[in-house]
């Protein structure tokens, strides 16, 4: 058995009920797909904890979010596709908060998959 968790962007989840992620993980559908008939998990769908004028005050917070996660023993963490935001181009980049909490988990040995649905 996988154990998983979601990701996804504080801003976006103002609008976003998250039931795109959370259809294709029971469905084993997208970037679930990949595990096949294997047994998963869903052991969390968190958020972060925001950026610009939307960061909350107590950045701390994320701090226990990311201890959490490492105790959870993850197999992997999927990156909702919210975490990408345009630039004035119009060219999709990686929140630099999402990626510093990546970047963490990352080194404690959780695979990250960029996508959900």
């Amino acid at each position: 058995m996988k154990k998983i968790a979601i990701l996804r962007c504080m801003k976006t989840s103002a609008s976003c009920a998250g039931a795109g992620c959370l259809r294709a993980f029971y469905e084993k559908d997208k970037a679930f797909a990949q595990y096949g008939d294997e047994e998963l998990r869903l052991m969390a769908m968190w958020t972060c904890n925001g950026c610009g004028d939307s960061m909350l005050e107590n950045q701390e917070g994320i701090r226990k979010k990311i201890e959490r996660m490492k105790a959870l023993e993850l197999d992997a963490l999927h990156i909702s596709h919210c975490t990408h935001k345009k630039d004035v181009n119009g060219e999709k980049h990686l929140c630099p908060k999402i990626k510093a909490i990546i970047d963490e988990l990352q080194e404690a040995g959780i695979t990250i998959v960029d996508g959900t649905h």
